[in-house]
């Protein structure tokens, strides 16, 4: 679009420029103090811009100096509408806090379960919106994240009700403010929490539970107060939650079960991670949610039988003509649909986009795909401002907007009088560049997001998406209606023909493209280059554009020198994980906790780490012994990417792993040193006669890692016994100028002794938040605090990354360095 037709058009940069604030305020490290004095200054400035720009437009047929700011302040003061807006809701929802002094304290409290439970054998996980708090003066924010566990009660198990949704019930519950690990590459779990409306989280304490002071024993038992509470959005719930029981008794045992389920209602937790991570590798996975594709065919087919429908209808139609009823029907069949899916971002896009065209077919005007598409981005972040921290807001939008860019009478062509085998062959060649502009324009948001893109993705949406969209979908939704549940199993069926292209698509080795964390500034590069790519043709030299795109995957993270060492402790939790580089070898001490069957921090923490950070393969492992904290995710990092050398300690005995990549165990032992690039490790501990060191915790395979510029003690979990008989064999070689704390900082370890020989200038606590153990323990912290030891702790801060190099030892913690206002 020429820029003097922009100036013509404002209402596209205001439209623009108020999303564009949303999303800033979302990267921000704090809120701004009176947001609603500037959202008045800014609908001021708005204001008088429009009509200064208004009057010029008038009076002047070209553009003029006095336009062009003119037009500026207009945007500007869009994009602070934008802001202030987001900074008010982003107020109002963080003051919906739980008290700090509420944490942990057993709570009574009235609600009703507002979302499908999600249940297996060990615990019961559902979103509980509150009503009423019966403890006396305590507070709890609207809504909340539970977990009902399965406990065993003096030796006889807990018997756990079968949760629905809509339930209201009275529960004494144990709650804690939303908190999870912080790392480089992770997932943020805490913005996650924020845009859903979760302001807490916790579980469901036992009714014979008897430790919450004086009156723990007249606090009412969990109880079942109605089976329905009958809200507007329970009803859809409810639904939900019939159709999913009724697929899961239809398709009990077929592998796609979950599949078809995510593709009826939007339910996505039933299918198995083997199956998502076919769908990563293929780059299907944006057709096994609501996607705004389903969305529209859903409307366009349903619109077109109604319109069939009506013009059979003369008395209904002499009132209103056919086509306006099609599409009025099918846009709120849409909207229940979009509903009982669960209203996610790609779908509240489309179905936005539908109503402004049906808008716009009603009341006899046409509308612009770019305005349709810019009403659509505003009313998505009006409606929802944290939408922007989703990756699907990125790509939804991203998507639809390549297209629009691209066509301007570039994809579409006028097919009415060709014949119909040049009609069919115009069509595919358009669906192919169709696909390839989406495939093309959404690399650099993928990369940016994921670090990885399916080097499949064209020939599999080529295939996958008619299959899906005209045949899957369809089957699966008729099968919604009562009575028709069999059309469940043929939708299956397809599903398992398709399965098997894509499967073997996602074996392919050349399947997915991996890579580090691109710079942003590469990220904007390659969309102009880009942006270039896909110009006209006949616009000169467009395949330089390849060259803009380069830096996203040349620029990347430079290695520590020679003579120096990076090491970051990542926050895990409760557990431990330490991540080790020098200028060309890598190391990983312990690989943190299982959290549970289906989740650990090797998936979800070290090996995004490892790629963020454009690590291909590990030198050395070491498993400082064979507690869950510490070994948990040592499955899941050795399946993810080459370990040349594994260490572990003399009582961790190996385990059965089918991964021809896991190398041989060898036991760490006293004595055992190598050097790299000028910076030296070696094994304090165990000793070769470890036997008197009795238990796992001691046994701890302790390494030293020095340079000429610094040096860093692991311990693992080593106790007072095993720090005796360090003190006593390696009274010269503890000092160190970074400590891992032994045993996450617990009362039986750092003793006196041990922390005068090491004398370490800076100290961590790899602990989680709130951990039931107390770590790290008063009493141990004062005896770093005599040693004037800089102590950080992984809860507070976050990963936490020391450079020691021939400067000075730095150290950058991921939360101080990432601040955002929600953390």
């Amino acid at each position: 679009m020429p820029f003097t037709s922009l100036l013509a058009t404002p209402l596209i940069a205001v439209l623009a420029a108020f999303a564009a604030g949303v999303a800033l305020l979302q990267t921000r490290a704090t809120l701004p103090d009176t947001p609603w004095l500037g959202l008045s200054l800014a609908l001021l400035l708005l204001g008088i811009g429009a009509f200064v720009l208004f009057r010029l437009r008038r009076t002047a047929d070209s553009v003029r100096p006095a336009t062009l700011v003119a037009f500026g302040v207009i945007v500007f003061s869009a994009a602070a509408c934008g802001y202030d807006y987001a900074a008010i809701r982003a107020q109002h929802r963080l003051a919906d806090a739980l008290p700090s002094e509420w944490e942990g304290r057993d709570v009574v409290i009235r609600g009703v379960i507002d979302d499908l439970p999600d249940t297996n054998e060990r615990r019961t996980r559902f979103s509980f919106a509150v009503e009423d708090v019966l403890t006396p003066e305590a507070h709890v924010p609207s809504r909340i994240a539970l977990t009902w566990y399965a406990r065993n009660l003096n030796g006889k198990e807990e018997t756990r009700p079968n949760l629905r949704a809509g339930e209201r019930w009275q529960l004494k519950v144990r709650l804690k403010r939303p908190r999870a690990s912080i790392n480089p590459g992770g997932f943020d779990v805490e913005a996650w929490l924020l845009q859903n409306g979760v302001r807490a989280t916790g579980y469901v304490r036992p009714d014979t539970a008897n430790n919450a002071g004086k009156n723990a024993s007249v606090e009412p038992a969990n109880t079942r107060l109605s089976e329905f509470a009958g809200r507007p959005f329970d009803h859809i719930q409810r639904l939900r939650e019939n159709i999913r029981d009724r697929i899961q008794k239809t398709l009990h045992d077929k592998p796609y079960a979950g599949v078809i389920t995510a593709l009826v209602i939007g339910e996505q937790r039933a299918v198995p991670d083997s199956q998502w991570q076919v769908f990563r590798k293929t780059g299907i996975i944006h057709l096994i949610s609501i996607s705004g594709l389903h969305v529209t065919v859903f409307s366009t087919l349903l619109g077109g039988l109604l319109f069939q429908l009506f013009r059979r209808m003369p008395r209904l139609t002499s009132r209103c003509p056919a086509i306006k009823l099609a599409v009025l029907a099918g846009f709120f069949a849409s909207a229940f649909y979009v509903a009982l899916a669960g209203a996610g971002i790609p779908a509240q896009r489309t179905l936005i986009m539908l109503a402004v065209v049906a808008l716009a077919l009603w009341i006899q005007r046409t509308s612009q795909p770019l305005h349709t598409w810019l009403w659509s981005l505003f009313a998505v972040v009006l409606w929802d401002p944290w939408a922007p921290l989703t990756p699907g807001f990125w790509l939804s939008f991203g998507a639809v907007g390549w297209l629009l860019y691209a066509a301007s009478g570039r994809l579409a062509e006028n097919n009415t009088n060709a014949h119909w085998r040049k009609r069919w062959q115009r069509n595919l060649a358009l669906g192919f560049r169709t696909q390839y502009v989406v495939t093309l324009g959404l690399t650099p948001l993928l990369l940016a997001i994921f670090q990885a893109f399916s080097l499949v993705s064209l020939p599999a949406n080529f295939w996958a998406i008619p299959w899906i969209t005209l045949l899957v979908v369809p089957t699966a939704l008729l099968g919604a209606i009562p009575g028709l549940s069999w059309l469940w199993i043929p939708a299956h069926f397809l599903l398992e023909i398709l399965m098997i292209g894509m499967t073997w698509m996602a074996q392919l080795p050349i399947s997915m493209w991996q890579q580090h964390g691109a710079p942003t500034w590469c990220i904007f590069a390659a969309v102009l280059g880009i942006l270039w790519m896909l110009m006209p043709r006949g616009v000169p030299v467009r395949a330089l554009g390849v060259l803009w795109c380069l830096p996203m995957f040349l620029i990347v993270p430079l290695p520590p020198p020679v003579g120096s060492f990076q090491a970051t402790v990542l926050d895990v939790g409760q557990g431990l994980s330490v991540f080790v580089r020098t200028n060309k070898h890598t190391l990983l001490y312990d690989t943190g906790p299982s959290y549970h069957d289906d989740a650990n921090a090797g998936d979800r923490i070290v090996s995004p780490f490892l790629q963020f950070n454009a690590i291909n393969a590990i030198d050395t492992l070491v498993v400082s012994h064979n507690d869950n904290d510490h070994n948990g995710g040592t499955h899941a990092v050795l399946a993810a990417l080459p370990v040349r050398q594994h260490y572990a300690s003399l009582l961790a005995e190996p385990e059965d792993d089918d991964d021809s990549r896991s190398p041989a165990l060898i036991a760490c032992a006293d004595g055992l040193e190598w050097t790299w690039d000028d910076v030296h490790f070696r094994f304090l501990s165990p000793p070769p006669d470890a036997a008197f060191l009795r238990d796992a915790n001691n046994r701890s395979c302790v390494l030293k890692i020095e340079s000429p510029h610094g040096s860093l003690l692991l311990t693992g979990d080593i106790g007072k016994r095993a720090e005796k008989a360090l003190t006593e064999r390696h009274a010269d070689h503890l000092r160190s100028d970074i400590l891992v704390a032994p045993h996450h900082g617990s009362r039986h370890s750092s003793t006196a002794p041990f922390v005068a020989a090491v004398a370490p200038s800076h100290v961590v606590y790899s602990v989680g938040y709130r951990n039931r153990f107390n770590f790290p323990r008063p009493e141990t912290v004062a005896r770093y605090e005599n040693v004037d030891a800089a102590q950080w702790r992984t809860d507070h801060s976050g990963a936490i990354r020391f450079t020691v190099s021939d400067k000075n030892i730095s150290v950058d913690a991921y939360r101080q360095t990432h601040p955002r206002y929600w953390r």
